[in-house]
């Protein structure tokens, strides 16, 4: 606790402030389809809700936990995949900026567009603004029966820290903590 406590005096005595994270709308070409990539709005809100209800059967998030979570521009971003004007993906990022780390709060894609390459386009696209930003790790929660999320997150580099019980309150499954390393061998940027 001291060090985090020493970490944002040492950053607020150097007169710097946390910056609000930003990301630029762009294109996207994703298995030779084209998307829209931009920040979430509030506007997004309910079909990143619907989006969960189809993937969980529930909605994990509520519509105002999310509301909150856009309200956040210094430490979280929210970016949404968009097709033919429908928002089809979103992932949520939550920066810690004393452990320097970006977690992956949460990551959806409607059921249709699934394995079409979009959850891995956002993860590396996490993992890249991490590297931006000038970040340490990239972590993130997954269900222990989520074979397919595991094995794409293991690919692209996390690896398992350990188990948290009963993490998720729809069924108390367990998850599986994860997290990516982003210094090189060397231990630095």
């Amino acid at each position: 606790m001291f060090a985090k406590f020493k970490h944002w005096c040492h950053f607020k005595l150097a007169g710097q402030h946390w910056p609000s994270l930003s990301f630029a709308q762009r294109m996207v070409m994703i298995k030779g389809h084209q998307y829209v990539v931009r920040t979430a709005t509030e506007t997004d809100i309910q079909r990143i809700v619907n989006i969960e209800r189809n993937i969980y059967g529930t909605a994990p998030w509520s519509y105002a936990a999310f509301q909150v979570e856009l309200k956040r521009p210094q430490d979280r971003l929210y970016l949404v995949v968009v097709d033919d004007g429908l928002v089809m993906g979103f992932v949520g990022m939550s920066i810690d900026w004393y452990k320097f780390d970006l977690h992956i709060t949460n990551i959806g894609i409607t059921p249709g567009y699934q394995r079409h390459g979009v959850g891995t386009y956002l993860i590396k696209t996490a993992i890249n603004y991490a590297h931006h930003l000038q970040l340490r790790s990239v972590s993130l929660e997954v269900r222990v029966h989520n074979l397919v999320a595991r094995q794409l997150y293991e690919k692209l580099g996390f690896r398992e820290r350990r188990i948290k019980h009963r993490y998720y309150l729809d069924n108390h499954e367990d998850a599986i903590d994860m997290k990516i390393s982003l210094l090189n061998k060397e231990g630095s940027k």
